[in-house]
């Protein structure tokens, strides 16, 4: 997300709850405290089932054990439950929200993300893209939602936050957690399992035919990897040689919109590893390119797992040495400011060109707050 616009296939939902556990006000009615006799059913103490879906949620999920359960709508169409767990010296608090989407100002990312930089305002994004849930038992849909991590802090003292959303159309399914004091990449696991293991097939039923953009599982899909753009440049530069004079040559096949510049043409190659190329005068040249299958593991591994199927595609930059400097002198700078998980399309790689010419991509460490901010000036 690295400080600009965002032009992703999925977008993020908030509930108005969310400002309440953010520490600011809401726009939303005053939630209901404890388990609401006209949304739940069941024993407060026991499994407790949301009427107007019918999904049932536990008490506990292993050592997550539900705390709070949150009415925003005397009808049940925007609820929360939130479960905690303590490893040691590690706390997290994982909340789930159920609603239907109402106001996009209040179930939009910029609120998501706005509520993590308001409580953590040194957080940045470590990695966001798509995460893969497995089709129910009861449901043949398959869900490719949204799950973001931003870091605050290094060493012991790491927080970590986390975002799920998956917009089903007439429901969306949200989850925020947070861990302090992380240490290991499985206390991370044990949230995407239960994201993973929420009552979906019953969620799906009452939400009808499944039309919202989780449900969309095929096409290339965008993400962020911030251990990766760091390390992957240094490698790439020396494993990818281009050639800008043939690549001037090649067929153009659309326009790349970089306001206020105009547009730019992209132009396509057929061969590997080189996709799409675009060159922005006095900024730099944007190529969209295949990654070696020994190089696209490092994209899924460590905190911030994502679920990267198929081809992995980068967009780099490469920016020229500056005027006058000497034969063999600074070389190129090559940024990898995005991936794909999947061959994007030419539209792909023109949205990608666009906001990386409007916004800075120099620093691998953008906060959430930065992010937000460009978010902000989106027209």
């Amino acid at each position: 997300m690295k400080g600009r616009l965002l032009f992703r296939a999925i977008r993020l939902g908030l509930l108005g709850a969310a400002w309440h556990f953010a520490g600011i006000p809401a726009a939303t009615a005053q939630p209901i405290e404890g388990a609401n006799p006209a949304v739940w059913s069941g024993d407060v103490a026991g499994p407790l089932v949301h009427k107007p879906t019918g999904a049932s949620f536990p008490p506990s999920y292993g050592i997550f054990h539900r705390s709070r359960v949150l009415a925003l709508t005397p009808d049940g169409s925007d609820v929360a439950l939130n479960y905690d767990a303590q490893d040691g010296d590690t706390r997290t608090r994982l909340s789930i929200f159920l609603y239907r989407p109402r106001d996009p100002a209040q179930h939009g990312l910029k609120g998501a993300l706005a509520a993590i930089a308001a409580r953590s305002p040194k957080a940045f994004v470590w990695a966001d893209g798509p995460f893969a849930i497995p089709a129910p038992s009861a449901s043949p849909v398959a869900l490719r939602a949204f799950k973001g991590a931003y870091k605050t802090g290094i060493g012991p003292q790491t927080v970590m936050d986390y975002l799920y959303l998956a917009e089903l159309g007439a429901w969306t399914v949200k989850v925020r957690a947070t861990i302090t004091h992380v240490r290991d990449p499985s206390q991370e696991e044990a949230i995407d399992l239960i994201v993973r293991q929420l009552p979906w097939g019953t969620i799906l039923d009452a939400n009808g035919p499944c039309q919202g953009p989780a449900c969309r599982t095929t096409g290339a899909m965008p993400f962020d990897s911030h251990m990766v753009e760091s390390m992957l440049p240094a490698v790439l530069a020396k494993r990818l040689p281009f050639d800008p004079a043939a690549e001037r040559s090649l067929p153009e096949i659309a326009q790349a919109p970089v306001p206020p510049l105009g547009a730019v043409a992209i132009r396509q190659s057929r061969k590997p590893p080189l996709l799409y190329v675009a060159e922005v005068k006095d900024l730099g040249t944007f190529r969209a390119v295949r990654l070696p299958d020994n190089l696209s593991g490092m994209i899924d591994s460590a905190f911030g797992k994502l679920s990267i199927a198929g081809p992995v595609y980068a967009v780099t930059i490469q920016s020229e040495p500056p005027s006058g400097a000497k034969p063999g002198g600074a070389e190129p700078s090559l940024l990898i400011p995005r991936f794909f998980a999947g061959e994007p399309t030419p539209a792909q790689f023109g949205a990608a060109v666009g906001e990386f010419v409007l916004h800075s991509t120099a620093s691998p460490f953008v906060t959430v707050a930065e992010t937000v901010a460009a978010m902000d000036a989106e027209p």
